[in-house]
C-alpha cells in the first residue's frame, strides 16, 4: 500500500492507519510492517525497509512554530533554525491537533527545495490525550513533513 504526502514523499508499507480528530481530520499516520520512504518512485537513500523494518509514523500538519510559514513548502532552513532545529538542539513542537513532539534535532533531507524529512534523536511524541505515539527507546525518529 502506498500513501503520498502533500510534499510528494510516498510511504510504502503493508498497511496504513490514521489517527483522527473528532471532526474526521487526520493528525497522525502509522505505517505497519516493513516500510520504505520514496521520492519520485525511488527509495530515499537510507530510508528503505532496513531502516523502517517494523513500520513508520508521523504527525500530520504544521507545528505551531511554523504557522507564519503557512505550509511546510515554505519552511526553509532559516525557519527550521528559528524553530530550534539546529544540530544537537532540543526542540519542542506543538501541533494544532494537540500532538507534542520533543526531541533533539539531528538533520533534514531536502530534494531540491522540498523539505521531506527531519531526523531526531531522543524523540517522544504524545497524542492529544497524552498517549504515547513515539517513545525515545524506539530509536531515531524520522519526521515526514506533511499537511
Amino acid at each position: 500500500m502506498q500513501y503520498q504526502l502533500s510534499t510528494g514523499l510516498t510511504i510504502d508499507a503493508d498497511a496504513m492507519t490514521f489517527l483522527r480528530e473528532s471532526n474526521g481530520q487526520a493528525y497522525y499516520v502509522r505505517a505497519e510492517g516493513p516500510t520504505s520512504l520514496l521520492w519520485q518512485a525511488k527509495v530515499i537513500e537510507g530510508h528503505g525497509q532496513s531502516r523502517h523494518p517494523h513500520g513508520f509514523s508521523a504527525p500530520i500538519g504544521l507545528p505551531d512554530c511554523f504557522t507564519g510559514a503557512g505550509s511546510w513548502s515554505s519552511v526553509d532552513d532559516r525557519a527550521l533554525a528559528d524553530a530550534g532545529a539546529a544540530a544537537g538542539a532540543a526542540i519542542h513542537w506543538r501541533y494544532a491537533s494537540g500532538v507534542v513532539l520533543k526531541a533533539t534535532y539531528v538533520s533534514r533531507i531536502r530534494m531540491g527545495d522540498t523539505l521531506l524529512l527531519v531526523t531526531f534523536d531522543d524523540c517522544s511524541i504524545a497524542g492529544p490525550a497524552g498517549e504515547v505515539l513515539y517513545d525515545p527507546s524506539w530509536g531515531q525518529f524520522d519526521l515526514a513533513v506533511s499537511q
